[in-house]
């Protein structure tokens, strides 16, 4: 290895240990003392070499706190890492013109050896020295070497203790951090699951019991406390959406595809709710065990989007289906005719006189008509027939797909009757009724825009015939009508 990927290597051990510019410690200035006092010298010192300095964990004697790297005696023992003894330094090429020799603390013997930690890859790397120094030149004395090298050792183990009881202190703040992280994480998750309305699940399959966050307890209107009941779990949700639930479970287990579904679902409490389920399969390499999935109460949201959804398809004064709800309901009927090769028909009716009681009247009396009309139109219509206002004072009718022209003609009969309405105001009186048009789809190849015209022609010619009365639209020696 190069002298530069080997010095990098021993900073970037240094710096891992965190042992530079640390406060002294007991134990390495105890350390430092007994090597002076063993050998004898005037100084002593454990040093770190850093790239531009060298720095005393500990010293004894005229020694400053760290040195230049520069000319310095310890940095020889950890760039050869191997140990060192100067007898007069003054007479050694290497430092005799040390600033270190030439001035204060005046350096004539030196003696020092590696102090080294063990890496991961058990590389042993030079960190530094244990060394002691003297003021006077000294014949080195060959158990010089090996006490410090003993010395070293113990240097070694303290060193290493360090970074031992470092990196656990370390880890314990690691721990520290991941419980709160893990406690803030889980205090996020319980809030966000209250603002949602929602809970997550863990089914485990091989145990077959399920696990329930405590937004899913909120949603079921259980406590925590009571435990998950497993065998009651499919009880919440009513049928038909229990069987279409399990479906959709055993499909995900069968295929691994996860699902959605909107659900009825009631409370221990029985309160009525509308919940949203999603699940998918938890694998274990490549075995599914377990299905996890969340819970929503979308019951607001679900109510809302049915007004929303109400009020599209409905007439604000009469609450019937407006034109566009009847246009819909017309195309589904007529889709189902053109596979069951059936027919469907259509009244259109129009209210007469009714412009007059508006005029005589006002229009809070219209409107009261409008209703009142609408009130019979639904009264009549409770066996599969759909009533409709298509605006002002005009109204539709999708007759059931199982009305035949008998039952037809009972059911127009029926109708004329009920839409007489005597309005009676201010003393003065008036009279509406109703005159009705009549087309079957089988005369209008099921096609809606076709069907509709035929129906309006058929108004037409009746309220040309006679106010108040039904006619069927005819093709050709197509007799179906109604008087």
């Amino acid at each position: 290895m190069s002298n530069n990927k080997r010095e990098a290597l021993r900073q970037k051990a240094l710096a891992e240990i965190a042992l530079l510019d640390t406060p002294p410690e007991r134990e390495f200035d105890v350390l430092a003392k007994l090597a002076q006092r063993m050998l004898g010298t005037g100084m002593s010192s454990i040093t770190l070499v850093a790239p531009e300095r060298q720095w005393f964990k500990a010293r004894c004697g005229p020694l400053a706190p760290q040195t230049p790297r520069a000319q310095a005696f310890c940095p020889v023992v950890v760039e050869t890492e191997a140990p060192l003894t100067v007898a007069d330094a003054r007479l050694d090429p290497r430092f005799a013109e040390s600033p270190f020799v030439t001035g204060a603390p005046n350096i004539r013997y030196y003696a020092g050896v590696p102090v080294r930690i063990q890496q991961a890859d058990g590389d042993w790397v030079t960190i530094g020295t244990l060394c002691v120094l003297d003021e006077q030149p000294r014949e080195p004395r060959p158990t010089d070497l090996e006490v410090l090298e003993e010395l070293a050792c113990v240097a070694e183990a303290l060193i290493e203790a360090r970074a031992v009881a470092l990196r656990a202190a370390g880890a314990a703040e690691e721990r520290r951090l991941a419980v709160e992280r893990l406690e803030r994480e889980r205090r996020q998750f319980k809030q966000a699951e209250r603002m949602a309305d929602m809970g997550s699940y863990r089914y485990d399959i091989e145990k077959q019991s399920t696990a329930w966050s405590d937004g899913v307890f909120a949603i079921h209107e259980r406590p925590v406390s009571s435990g998950v009941p497993n065998s009651e779990v499919l009880n919440y949700f009513p049928e038909p959406d229990r069987t279409r639930f399990v479906a959709a479970v055993m499909r995900t287990l069968n295929t691994g595809e996860p699902f959605e579904m909107d659900a009825d679902f009631v409370t221990a409490k029985g309160n009525p709710r509308r919940v949203r389920c999603s699940c998918e399969i938890e694998l274990v390499k490549g075995k599914p065990v377990a299905l996890i999935g969340l819970i929503q109460d979308i019951t607001e949201r679900h109510d809302l989007e049915q007004r929303l959804r109400h009020q599209a398809c409905t007439d604000d004064l009469t609450q019937l289906a407006n034109r566009a709800e009847f246009h819909r309901v017309l195309d589904a009927r007529l889709r189902e005719a053109r596979l069951a090769d059936g027919d469907v028909a259509v009244l259109l009716i129009d209210l007469d006189g009714f412009k007059g009681v508006n005029d005589v009247l006002g229009h809070a009396a219209g409107d009261a008509v409008l209703r009142r009309v609408a009130d019979r139109l639904r009264a009549s219509c409770n066996d599969g027939c759909v009533p409709a206002r298509l605006g002002g004072d005009e109204f539709a009718i999708v007759m059931s797909a199982d009305l035949d022209c008998v039952g037809l003609d009972r059911k127009v009969r029926r109708l004329l009757h009920d839409l007489e309405i005597v309005v009676d105001g201010q003393g003065l009186i008036a009279r509406v009724t109703g005159t009705i048009g009549i087309a079957w789809s089988s005369a209008a190849a099921q096609d809606r825009d076709v069907l509709l015209r035929q129906a309006d022609a058929a108004l037409y010619a009746a309220k040309r015939t006679r106010k108040g009365t039904a006619q069927t639209f005819q093709v050709g020696t197509d007799d179906r009508q109604v008087g």
